[in-house]
């Protein structure tokens, strides 16, 4: 089986992530991705369908009678996800409109700089959690507390690894900055409102709708016999 259902390389070797009240578990040998949520009971199964040929989603819970039910939630055929994802990406463009980012200006608007609540890579991850006994990586609240940095001086942002940062205004986070490097090695700053991303409340729409253009309608789940009404 292909380790594609993992998206990343967890750190510590685990095979899932702990958010709280909800749990997600990489199974490479089964090629599923499960979501758990933990208040309800009831979890998600993710699979991407590298033999059947459909990537479905469906949920599975419990009746009151203790009896175990299965609903598909959304399938599609797997031949039609690189044309989704052409769309998604025309879609985040759209949607997500970084602007250039000026030392200057931060200065004028009295905006300051943090990094540390946003991770870039694998290695900011890993410094900041540790394990549980279901292999699930878990936040580690002392390890992220110290390696948050606010800089004395808003220059040192170009010391920064690329990737992103925060911005703040009177103690209140406004923005998300990121730093990249071009291909001539110059740095180059860009950054996003917070208020922007409510935007996301539409993407999210609009993602779903193009989805669904791509779904196997629910009168068709009988021409595969692993996809439940």
């Amino acid at each position: 089986m292909s380790q594609s259902v993992v998206p990343f390389r967890i750190p510590h070797n685990a095979t899932g992530i702990d958010l709280g009240d909800l749990a997600i578990d990489f199974q490479v040998d089964t090629g599923k991705i499960v979501l758990t949520r933990k208040p309800l009971g009831d979890h998600y199964t993710i699979q991407v369908g590298e033999n059947s040929g459909v990537f479905d989603v469906h949920r599975t819970w419990e009746d009151e009678s203790g009896r175990k039910k299965h609903e598909t939630v959304f399938a599609m055929r797997r031949q039609d996800i690189p044309q989704l994802l052409a769309e998604l990406s025309s879609l985040a463009r759209e949607f997500l409109p970084f602007r250039p980012l000026r030392i200057d200006w931060l200065a004028q608007q009295e905006i300051g700089v943090a990094r540390g609540l946003e991770f870039a890579t694998i290695e900011d991850i890993a410094q900041v959690t540790g394990k549980t006994r279901r292999k699930r990586i878990t936040m580690d609240e002392a390890k992220f507390r110290a390696q948050l940095h606010i800089p004395e001086y808003l220059e040192e942002v170009w010391d920064f690894p690329d990737g992103p940062f925060s911005l703040f205004k009177r103690g209140r986070r406004i923005g998300i900055g990121i730093k990249v490097t071009d291909q001539f090695g110059r740095p180059r700053l860009y950054w996003i409102k917070l208020r922007g991303l409510t935007r996301s409340n539409a993407a999210c729409g609009e993602i779903v709708r193009a989805a669904l253009r791509y779904a196997i309608p629910p009168e068709r789940y009988g021409d595969y016999s692993f996809l439940q009404p």
